[in-house]
């Protein structure tokens, strides 16, 4: 496990940036395109608005999401809105993007579009709430059990968190530990050292209190950053 705790926000960003870029330079001697996925909320904002600064090959970037929140596009609590506003624009406005939301389509054609083409996706950049979810796989939805078995093929799935609003798609255990490279991002921000408690704690073994433990505990080599 590559941990890497920062001093500070600006410190924390410009780290994952550095690794973001030298990734993305290597993946490219290799392969033609790149599919990045990026997790929503507010935590990533700062770092998308940096991101979308740096001279990366973006005509070669696909952005997708992690997970989405079954809403409008253009809501405030959309994912996608999040990173059509804030990491598509400056120079990576060039980069190509996939969403999760259809219009007009239900969750089973949905959750068919997004599982088409997961195996593609080269890099993930994950977050973690307090309770330790990561993607939509909250320790209290009704599906936890199939979200973290990494043996249900499907690695998109539907998930009904109690404690959080919205029905949601996103990434399942099984999906996540298939990404090449993974790359998970906590900020303790207002919260003091909650997020930082709750890593830690996860670190030790499989928590159903904190799903995070279970990609942890079958991924060693997650970069890790938190500040």
């Amino acid at each position: 496990m590559n941990k890497k705790c920062l001093i500070n926000e600006t410190e924390q960003i410009d780290s994952i940036i550095k690794l973001i870029t030298t990734t993305v330079h290597n993946l490219l001697k290799q392969q033609n395109q790149i599919v990045m996925a990026v997790s929503g909320g507010k935590s990533p904002i700062a770092l998308f608005n940096k991101l979308s600064t740096i001279d990366i090959p973006w005509g070669k970037i696909i952005i997708t999401l992690v997970d989405e929140r079954l809403t409008n596009t253009d809501s405030l609590d959309s994912n996608e809105n999040l990173v059509r506003t804030h990491l598509l624009q400056n120079k990576a406005v060039s980069a190509g993007f996939n969403g999760l939301i259809l219009p007009e389509q239900d969750m089973q054609k949905m959750l068919n579009n997004a599982n088409r083409w997961v195996d593609q996706i080269d890099l993930a950049i994950l977050g973690m709430g307090e309770d330790g979810h990561t993607a939509s796989i909250f320790p209290d939805c009704p599906e936890f059990n199939q979200a973290i078995n990494r043996n249900i093929p499907p690695a998109y799935i539907e998930t009904n968190p109690i404690s959080a609003k919205y029905t949601r798609i996103g990434l399942n255990l099984s999906g996540l530990i298939r990404i090449p490279h993974l790359i998970l991002s906590i900020t303790s921000g207002i919260h003091g050292n909650i997020k930082i408690k709750v890593l830690d704690e996860a670190l030790n073994g499989n928590n159903q209190n904190y799903p995070i433990s279970y990609l942890l505990k079958q991924r060693s080599n997650i970069h890790i950053f938190s500040s």
